[in-house]
């Protein structure tokens, strides 16, 4: 089983509309809304690749109830830790839908601070939820009260009973972490330039593996993902499409990487399964969701360079 979990979950609203000009009315030709969250979307497209999942994130508040049923209607199985708080509402607004790179924007709120309560909740959960799992998944931001070392200590913890860990953060939250060996790190270019001091990509991937990173996964948009095992790597090419919503790819893309590699597959050959699964994510309306025809269709035109 997969534990993929998301402290900073969200609920989703996308906005279409035919075109977009800030500072006038606009009015949305369609609206969506789902449980959303980056953990949450690893869980919900790792679900629909028929891995076994399990979610632990929190909720609360009015959105907190559409939350629980909008996971239970995707039916990814979830362990919700109820917080005082309302969980965010995040926005996407995308313009011009019918061209083929349609402008998006992000509209973010930051997830409410968790109690001392609530965290201990959530901490106890995590062990628990940790017996059951073969692989863990740390992906997002965590929310005020947490602190920076916050994942370092659940990789800690995941780490005394030998499990992998796959991750995806920033800034202080990911090098504290990193120096607990996770056995992968995402991460995209920017980021990683942040993250080290260094533009240069090559010394950039030998900092991550100074300070303890396993495997490495770059992204770099529409321009070839990089996987590095310490002593090869492989670049695979998203392929090109017409996006119908970019929001979510990084997210799809974790969770094909952690199907690939729980599935047994090699670095390369889940990174080929991430980036295709990223893409799939973009052919559809909702952030967090793909359709397995196209994941089938898409890796049969996919390849890897080494």
């Amino acid at each position: 089983m997969i534990l993929v979990v998301c402290l900073s979950s969200s609920w989703q609203r996308t906005l279409f509309f035919r075109e977009f000009s800030p500072g006038e009315v606009n009015r949305a030709t369609q609206g969506l809304e789902t449980a959303s969250g980056k953990g949450v979307n690893v869980a919900r497209v790792a679900t629909q690749l028929g891995a076994k999942v399990r979610l632990l994130t929190t909720a609360g508040g009015a959105r907190g109830v559409l939350f629980r049923k909008a996971l239970k209607a995707d039916r990814v199985p979830a362990t919700i830790i109820s917080t005082a708080g309302e969980t965010r509402l995040c926005q996407t607004l995308i313009g011009c839908s019918n061209a083929p790179s349609p402008l998006i924007t992000e509209i973010v709120e930051e997830s409410p601070a968790l109690s001392p309560i609530e965290i201990t909740a959530f901490l106890s959960a995590y062990s628990s939820a940790l017996r059951q799992a073969s692989m863990v998944v740390l992906i997002g931001t965590v929310p005020k009260g947490c602190g920076n070392g916050f994942y370092a200590d659940l990789v800690r913890q995941a780490n005394r009973l030998n499990l992998p860990v796959l991750m995806d953060a920033q800034r202080d939250l990911l090098i504290q972490a990193i120096r607990e060996c996770p056995s992968l790190v995402k991460i995209n270019r920017a980021e990683l330039a942040e993250a080290t001091g260094t533009p240069n990509l090559a010394r950039g991937i030998k900092e991550l593996v100074k300070w303890g990173a396993k495997r490495i996964v770059i992204t770099q948009g529409s321009k070839p993902a990089i996987a590095f095992d310490g002593k090869d790597s492989w670049k695979i090419t998203p392929p090109k499409i017409n996006v119908v919503n970019s929001t979510g790819c990084g997210d799809a893309m974790m969770a094909g990487i952690a199907v690939g590699l729980m599935r047994g597959k090699t670095l390369n050959e889940a990174l080929q399964l991430g980036v295709v699964c990223g893409t799939a994510n973009s052919l559809t309306e909702t952030a967090g969701v793909i359709r397995r025809s196209d994941v089938n269709r898409l890796l049969m035109h996919s390849g890897h360079k080494r």
